[in-house]
C-alpha cells in the first residue's frame, strides 16, 4: 500500500495521470453521448484515446528512437545523456563531452539533442492536432453518408459500433521536455490544442476545444498536488508530507536504533541519535564554489548550491571518521568531470554523525526515490529534490517526537506514525484525484456545452450541426 500511494503521489509521477486519463476518457465520452449521441461520442472517444496514447507513450517512443539516431551521429556507442545541470554538482553533459569526445562542439551537441526532442514533440503534436481530427471528421462524414444511404434504402442499421547562456538555456529546456512528464504533457498540450482548434469545423467547435483542452491543463498537472498541499497544511501546518515508501524505509531504519537501545528511548535521546546536533557549522575559512543562478532562480530567491572538491575538504579535517564520511558522502553524486565533489550540506552532514546522516542510508532512500539517477554519470536530478526529501524525513522524526507519550519513543509510536502517514497520503491523493477527475471528465464538458447552448440557442454537437442554417430558419 505504501509503495502504491507513493507511486501515485510522487512528484511528476506518470501513474496518476494514466488513472486520471482513464476517468477523463470515460467521462467525456459519456457527456458527449448524452448531447450528440454516437457521432460526438465516437469522435470524443477516438480523440481522447489517441491523445492519451500519444501523451503517455508517443513522445517517449519517439524520443527513444531519436536517442538511437543521435548516438549514431555522435558515435557514442549507444550511450544516452541528460543535458540538465546545476553547473557545480551534477554535470552529465560535461561528463559526456569529456569521456566520449564526440567530433562536435558542445553547442552543436546541445542543438542536436534539442532538435531530437523538438522533432518528437512536433511529430506527436502533428499527429494529434492535425491527423486525428481529419480522420475523425472524415469518418463521421462517411458514417453519416452511409446512414443516409441506408435510410434512403430503408435498410437502417441498428447496430452501430463504438471503437475507438544560449546553450544552457537550450539544455535546460531540452531536459525539461525530455525528462519530465510535466514538460512532455505541456509541450504536447500546446500543439494538440492548436492543431485541434485549427482543424475545427466551426467557430463553436473551436471555442469548445479551447475551453476543454486549455481549461483541463491545470487539473491534469497541478490540482492534485495543490489539494494535497492544502490538506497537509491544514493537518500539520506544513504543505509537504514524506512519501509513504520512504517513511516505511525510515521507520525500519530507526527501529534498529531503538533495538540497540533496548527498544525504548527518551525523546531527547531519540532526537539526538537520529537528528544529531543541528547547530554544527563548517570550519571558518573554507572556500566553496558557488552555483551561478539563473535570473528566474534569483527572482524566486533560491539559494545557490555550494560545493567543494573532496580532495580539498579532506585537508580540512584530522578526524579520520569525518574524512571517511566525507568520502562516502561524495559518492551520493557522480564524479564531476572525473573529480569527486561535496556540497556544503554534505560537509555539515559528515560532521554531524547522526543516524539520518548515514551516507549508506541516504543512498538507499535516494535510490528508491530517484531510481538511482542521483549517482549516474550521464543522468540528472536536481539536488534540491533529494534534500527536500531529507528535510521531510527530519520533519517526520520531529512529528514522531511530538507524538511520544510520557516522554518515551518506542516501536508503537513508530508504527502509529507510519500508519498516520499512509492514511493522510492516501486521503490527500484520493481527494485531489477525485476533484481533478470530476472537473476534467464532467464539469468542463458541461461548461463547454452550456456556453454553446447559451450563445447559439441550440444544444448540439458543433462538429456536425449547421448553426448558420439554424439562424436562417429562425429568421
Amino acid at each position: 500500500m505504501a509503495k502504491f500511494i507513493t507511486k501515485m503521489t510522487k512528484a511528476d509521477a506518470l501513474a496518476p495521470i494514466v488513472a486520471l486519463e482513464a476517468c477523463v476518457v470515460a467521462g467525456r465520452t459519456y457527456q458527449a453521448y448524452k448531447r450528440g449521441k454516437w457521432d460526438e461520442a465516437r469522435e470524443r472517444f477516438i480523440e481522447e484515446t489517441m491523445g492519451s496514447i500519444t501523451w503517455l507513450l508517443g513522445v517517449k517512443s519517439l524520443n527513444a528512437l531519436g536517442d538511437k539516431i543521435v548516438a549514431r551521429i555522435l558515435k557514442s556507442n549507444g550511450k544516452n545523456f541528460d543535458v540538465g545541470t546545476d553547473k557545480v554538482l551534477r554535470t552529465p553533459f560535461n561528463n559526456f563531452m569529456k569521456n566520449e569526445k564526440p567530433k562536435f562542439t558542445p553547442n552543436q551537441v546541445a542543438l542536436i539533442k534539442s532538435a531530437k526532442v523538438m522533432t518528437s514533440i512536433v511529430l506527436a503534436n502533428a499527429f494529434i492536432g492535425f491527423v486525428v481530427p481529419k480522420v475523425n471528421q472524415a469518418l463521421t462524414r462517411k458514417l453519416r453518408h452511409d446512414r443516409k444511404q441506408e435510410l434512403n434504402n430503408k435498410e437502417q442499421n441498428q447496430n452501430l459500433s463504438f471503437k475507438g547562456g544560449a546553450m544552457n538555456a537550450v539544455n535546460a529546456f531540452t531536459h525539461i521536455i525530455e525528462n519530465t512528464n510535466t514538460g512532455q504533457l505541456l509541450s504536447s498540450d500546446a500543439g494538440i490544442a492548436g492543431g485541434r482548434m485549427y482543424n475545427a469545423r466551426s467557430k463553436e467547435e473551436r471555442r469548445e476545444i479551447a475551453i476543454r483542452d486549455i481549461g483541463s491543463i491545470y487539473f491534469y498537472m497541478w490540482a492534485r498536488g495543490h489539494v494535497g498541499n492544502l490538506m497537509n497544511y491544514v493537518e500539520s501546518g506544513r504543505a509537504t508530507r514524506l512519501n509513504s515508501e520512504t517513511a516505511g524505509t525510515l521507520n525500519s531504519y530507526i527501529r534498529e536504533v531503538l533495538d540497540k537501545n533496548g527498544g525504548s528511548m527518551s525523546v531527547e535521546e531519540f532526537r539526538k541519535a537520529i537528528l544529531g546536533d543541528k547547530s554544527i557549522k563548517v570550519p571558518e575559512g573554507i572556500r566553496f564554489e558557488q552555483q551561478e543562478l539563473s535570473s528566474f532562480s534569483k527572482l524566486m530567491k533560491k539559494k545557490p548550491i555550494e560545493v567543494i572538491k573532496l580532495s580539498e575538504a579532506e585537508k580540512l579535517f584530522k578526524d579520520t571518521e569525518t574524512i571517511d564520511r566525507l568520502r562516502r558522502m561524495s559518492q551520493l553524486q557522480p564524479l564531476r568531470e572525473g573529480e569527486a565533489i561535496l556540497t556544503k550540506q554534505q560537509v555539515l552532514d559528515a560532521m554531524n554523525k547522526s543516524a539520518i546522516n548515514n551516507p549508506e542510508f541516504l543512498d538507499k532512500v535516494f535510490t528508491e526515490f530517484s531510481g538511482g539517477v542521483h549517482k549516474e554519470e550521464y543522468r540528472f536530478i536536481t539536488n534540491s529534490k533529494l534534500y527536500k526529501l531529507k528535510s521531510q524525513m527530519e520533519d517526520y522524526i520531529s512529528d514522531v517526537c511530538k507524538s511520544a507519550k510520557g516522554g518515551k519513543v518506542d516501536k508503537s509510536i513508530l508504527d502509529m506514525a507510519k500508519k498516520k502517514n499512509i492514511r493522510y497520503n492516501g486521503i490527500n491523493f484520493a481527494t485531489g484525484f477525485a476533484l481533478s477527475a470530476a472537473v476534467i471528465s464532467t464539469y468542463i464538458p458541461k461548461l463547454q456545452y452550456y456556453i454553446t447552448k447559451k450563445s447559439t440557442g441550440v444544444d448540439a454537437f458543433p462538429g456536425t450541426y449547421d448553426f448558420e442554417h439554424h439562424k436562417e430558419i429562425d429568421a
